[in-house]
């Protein structure tokens, strides 16, 4: 009743902001003085650079125009002496789609002077009617230290989650699990507007409705925080920039074989009232999805003699999830004064489900798994998360600008805090984990230019978490020892992990001559990091056949106390070979932190604890992972379209890999998957990445080596990936009677001692059309994603058994999961 009531509010919320309309009063028919100006930059949207003698025409309400002028050789234009009121603006380039921008205000006392910024326009190769677009872009543009993805105007991204959005990015993908990867690297930074991402990397719960874009920073300075070993992931979501009332809504519906629109759908309320002094905006958005997996997993032994094969699992299994997810965000911009401005933003998030996961074993009896008469064994069991769980984060922000070109200061705060309490039952067991976080952050940035060709940064970045968990967990065994019925593993596990960073950072930045500029920088951040794990009322786990018990059992209570002082140098530079070809290096030094934020790789607390066959934990004593970084890269035009490709070097100390833990001797089945630190090793690899008449092909070749003095197997080998991705994109301007999309993504992988995704690789494709109604006003789109059915995670390998020094046989490992249809 409450969903119902607030879709019916959030209605006539909508409907009501999106006709009203802000009224200007007259002068009283007096003349205004010609005080007030625009300015901007011309870019051509897919090789980035300026376009000359562009024409710029200054246009009243009835596209008179009024005044007018052309851009300079670096794009620039200044259209000077122009009256208070309002106008709009008109772009033209001969090859390029007209560009139009609606609705500017210039006024007395408020914004005299209005800035568009960097305006992208397209190239067109066919015969096009007049057009009027507001604030187009293209679909992928590449910026001097990062690659932008522009979603808010992409088909089939439009729909489902950030988890959609990202897997039609460059470089990017997500496995069926959510876990995110930057160049086949999962060590990946994820930002929300800047901002570390407070839910533990999980991005699922962000509606592709509110993105606005998505930044990729590989190779990214010392003002970053150094996090992330692959680079950073910026996602940029919606903010009002229009003056006036404006708005949209939202809404999508999805279909696959397992679930349909009642249980797939989604609704997104943005809208926005702006003036001279201040913006106002806020978003509300409901999200319901169901995900459904489904495949098997075997892991066998076989062996040099003639023992027979000894299965540690071998079970199909299913699992289908019930998400809800809302969320609420609201914000305002306001200028004190022409150089103050102030930035205030809260955001609430709400987000449960319930999934059921069942396990139906298969193999006969080697370990006592099955029952005596041979009938498969079915173990189900059930999860969810609390409906009152939330995450909340206030954000402040104050910047002071110059009269020098790019001199500023800003400082900023912010505080988050969340409860997530989740559960997980089999049968009359159950299993609690309670969650309780806090951060606080706090950022001062100072932009100084020494003259016109050279600029010095520095700053701070202050980072204090705090997380308390506590795991209360029970799991009873049916007649397992001394002929009692049954017997219960039961306890509690507190695990506490607070964190503070402070972070100093200086970056100078000097363009030589018209050739080659350089940026070196520094950050150097005092640690003090605390970890508590403690074991309270356990029961029965010496005498219970649970893989779980048996590292529970041999894993002391520990209080660890970290104090630590990390250095990262970094070096940028460009030469330009010629006005449009660029040669790009960096050299970097970055970290992969153990459990990011919130300590998820250090937590060790079980994925789950009813899968005795298969359980997932973290390790409370990994070691950061720290890396050298090498970047070059080359950008040019290429005849109709845009050429970059990018050659990469990582040096790698104390690398933080899975590892399979198999129990002591063997003694149970099952598998216990967590984390060690490796000694060292290497990663290396090329991307390419080409834009051809405003279509994207690209694709990349990684190998990974690790070494390690342990001769360990998981610890040592090599790691090969290729991957290739394209993406056409006809807009409706072009074909006339809508928009087509078509976009597939290619990827193999190969392991020591076998495959991941399949011997033959893995791909999907996504296809979709877009129609828009109402003099642009509302658009209908239809989307079709992962054509093929393919995508999901498959894992094919063997590894060598030893006993005492000596090869005595094969550990055999199969893994399917589905992507969901």
């Amino acid at each position: 009743m409450f969903i119902k009531t607030s879709y019916f509010l959030l209605l006539n919320l909508f409907i009501t902001s999106l006709f009203a309309q802000p009224s200007y009063g007259n002068r009283g028919g007096k003349k205004m003085p010609a005080i007030c100006e625009i300015k901007g930059t011309v870019v051509d949207s897919t090789t980035g650079f300026p376009i000359q003698y562009a024409s710029i025409s200054v246009l009243d309400q009835e596209d008179n125009v009024i005044t007018g002028g052309v851009s300079d050789t670096d794009g620039y234009f200044h259209i000077r002496e122009i009256s208070p009121g309002q106008y709009n603006i008109k772009i033209e380039f001969m090859g390029f789609k007209a560009y139009k921008i609606e609705d500017i205000k210039l006024s007395m006392r408020g914004e005299k002077s209005k800035d568009l910024g960097k305006i992208l326009l397209t190239s067109v190769f066919l015969q096009l009617e007049a057009v009027n677009v507001i604030e187009d872009k293209p679909i992928f543009e590449f910026e001097a230290d990062k690659l932008v993805y522009n979603s808010s105007d992409d088909i089939v991204a439009g729909s489902g989650t950030a988890e959609d959005v990202l897997n039609k990015v460059p470089m990017v993908t997500v496995d069926s699990d959510g876990e995110i990867s930057l160049r086949g690297n999962p060590n990946v930074k994820i930002l929300i507007n800047g901002r570390p991402n407070r839910s533990g990397g999980d991005v699922d719960n962000i509606p592709a409705s509110l993105i606005e874009k998505v930044e990729i920073i590989t190779s990214p300075s010392a003002k970053y925080d150094p996090e992330g070993m692959a680079g950073i992931i910026n996602i940029v979501l919606e903010k009002g920039r229009f003056e006036g009332f404006n708005g949209n809504l939202k809404l999508y519906m999805k279909h696959n074989k397992f679930n349909s629109i009642k249980d797939m759908n989604g609704l997104t309320l943005y809208s926005n009232y702006q003036t001279d002094k201040y913006n106002l905006y806020s978003s509300y958005s409901i999200n319901n999805r169901m995900r459904a997996q489904e495949g098997y997993r075997r892991s066998y032994d076989t062996f040099l003699s003639d023992d027979p094969t000894y299965y540690r699992y071998d079970y199909d299994f299913e699992s289908l999830s019930d998400r809800f997810g809302q969320s609420f965000t609201m914000g305002s911009d306001y200028s004190f004064a022409d150089d103050i401005s102030l930035n205030i933003e809260g955001v609430y998030k709400n987000n449960y489900k319930q999934k059921i996961n069942t396990q139906e074993y298969l193999w006969k009896d080697n370990y006592n798994y099955v029952a005596e008469d041979g009938l498969r064994k079915i173990e189900e069991s059930s999860e969810g998360e609390d409906e009152g769980n939330y995450n909340a984060e206030i954000f402040g922000e104050i910047v002071k600008s110059f009269d020098a070109p790019d001199k500023e200061i800003s400082l900023s705060f912010a505080y988050n805090n969340g409860e997530d309490s989740e559960y997980e039952t089999q049968e009359n067991d159950t299993t609690y984990i309670e969650e309780a976080n806090g951060l606080y952050e706090i950022d001062f940035n100072y932009i100084l230019p020494l003259d016109e060709k050279s600029k010095f940064e520095f700053g701070y970045d202050g980072q204090f978490n705090k997380s308390e968990e506590k795991m209360d967990y029970q799991l009873t065994e049916e007649g397992f020892i001394n002929g009692s019925e049954s017997v219960t593993f039961s306890g509690i596990n507190i695990f506490n992990y607070n964190r503070s960073i402070h972070g100093f950072f200086g970056e100078y930045q000097l363009e030589l001559n018209d050739k080659f500029s350089i940026k070196p920088s520094l950050r150097v951040e005092f640690v003090d990091k605390e970890i508590t794990f403690l074991k309270e009322d356990v029961l029965n786990s010496e005498i219970i056949s649970s893989i779980y018990a048996e590292l529970l059992d041999n894993t002391a209570d520990s209080r660890l106390s970290i104090d630590e002082i990390n250095v990262f140098p970094d070096l940028h530079f460009t030469y330009n070979l010629t006005e449009k070809k660029s040669i790009q290096f960096g050299l970097s030094k970055r970290i992969e932190r153990p459990g990011g934020g919130w300590g998820r790789q250090l937590r060790p607390f079980p994925r789950s604890v009813y899968n005795d066959s298969f359980i997932m934990i973290g390790n409370p004593f990994l070691k950061p992972e720290f890396s050298t970084q090498y970047d070059l890269s080359y950008k040019s035009p290429m005849p109709m379209g845009f050429y970059y490709t990018n050659l990469y070097y990582r040096k790698i100390e104390d690398s933080i890999e899975w590892y399979g833990y198999n129990g002591i001797d063997n003694q149970f089945p099952g598998t216990a998957v967590t984390f060690r630190n490796a000694e060292g090793g290497t990663d290396m690899g090329v991307e390419f990445f080409m834009m051809i008449m405003g279509q994207t092909i690209g694709g990349g070749y990684n190998i990974n080596e690790l070494k390690d003095s342990s001769n360990d197997y998981q610890l040592n080998g090599t790691n090969e990936r290729i991957n290739m991705y394209m993406r056409i994109n006809l807009p409706e301007e072009y074909i006339k009677l809508f928009s087509y999309e078509f976009g597939f993504y290619y990827m193999k992988l190969k392991v020591p001692g076998g495959t991941l995704f399949g011997a033959k690789g893995t791909l999907w494709a996504n296809t979709g059309i877009s129609k828009s109604l109402f003099d642009d006003r509302a658009t209908i789109s239809f989307s079709i994603d992962n054509i093929f059915d393919k995508g999901g995670f498959q894992m094919d390998t063997i590894e060598p058994l030893f006993a005492d020094g000596i090869e005595i046989g094969k550990e055999h490992a199969e893994v399917f999961a589905s992507r969901g249809g």
